[in-house]
């Protein structure tokens, strides 16, 4: 059988009693590090809770032929593997489990904490109010994609809070801060034009979320703002509920005056696109 776990966004407080019971009744156990970071994760901690030696698996591996190696053994045993996050919101995963069903292997799922929950719980704003979420990337003269921006478009003509997520690179070194996806969004209006972002866009930056020194804070176009380390990320709201409204002044020192106003420009876009 082949056992996902998800690690959750800090440290191993995040993984369930029935993950650990798992993990260390497996034959193999390996880790992937490579789709997101979790700031207090130690390799050498989870092995001394397991009282066993968890090998590290990298992006190559998980997406060539060594995942023909993976499904062979978990055939004959119980095979665990960790990954950041839960495990389905990154999309190597879900492959992972359909391969896994195709080639007949039993598959269990232990999930954990998300950026998506961790959000919601780091603002204040209300899950079914967020649209759909998108990816800002890296810009470079040769790929400079406007996905991110028209997501926010549409989000909003329906008043919808967008969450965006910052591109990373693990093996690399390179993660993208808030303040890089502000950027980002702001060259892309210079080219598009539709008048989202500018100094009253109030832009939401998330920094470690769910962790011991978390850091919320609504950042204005050209705004220095000082994070922490990565990870990043970042929301753009809809309209706003009086209790939102609340939530993101007393956690992430909104202005009243500033939402305020971002409410009523939402709420001309919508009627103007009703």
């Amino acid at each position: 059988m082949l056992v996902i776990v998800g690690l959750g966004l800090y440290d191993l407080r995040d993984l369930s009693l029935g993950a650990f019971d798992t993990l260390r009744r497996a034959s193999k156990v390996f880790v992937e590090l490579y789709t997101s970071i979790v700031p207090g994760f130690k390799l050498e901690e989870l092995e001394r809770l397991l009282g066993r030696h968890v090998e590290v698996v990298h992006r190559h591996q998980l997406e060539g032929r060594w995942l023909d190696e993976l499904m062979e053994a978990a055939r004959r045993e119980d095979v665990a593997l960790i990954v950041p996050g839960d495990p389905f919101i990154a999309t190597t995963h879900i492959t992972i489990k359909l391969e896994a069903i195709k080639r007949g292997v039993k598959v269990a799922v232990y999930p954990a904490p998300s950026i998506i929950n961790a959000v919601i719980a780091s603002t204040g704003l209300q899950v079914y109010k967020f649209g759909r979420p998108v990816t800002i990337v890296r810009q470079s003269p040769l790929y400079s994609p406007v996905t991110p921006y028209y997501v926010l478009y549409e989000n909003l003509r329906r008043g919808l809070h967008t969450l965006f997520f910052l591109d990373l690179d693990v093996e690399e070194g390179y993660a993208m801060t808030a303040i890089e996806g502000i950027e980002v969004l702001r060259c892309i209006e210079e080219r598009e034009g539709l008048g989202l972002i500018d100094e009253y866009t109030p832009f939401i930056a998330v920094a470690r979320a769910s962790s011991p020194d978390e850091v919320v804070k609504v950042i204005r176009l050209g705004e220095k703002a000082d994070l922490g380390p990565a990870p990043h990320t970042l929301i753009v709201p809809g309209l706003l509920n009086p209790v939102e409204l609340e939530a993101l002044c007393l956690l992430a020192g909104a202005s009243t005056d500033l939402l305020s106003r971002w409410h009523k420009r939402v709420r001309g876009l919508a009627a103007s696109e009703a």
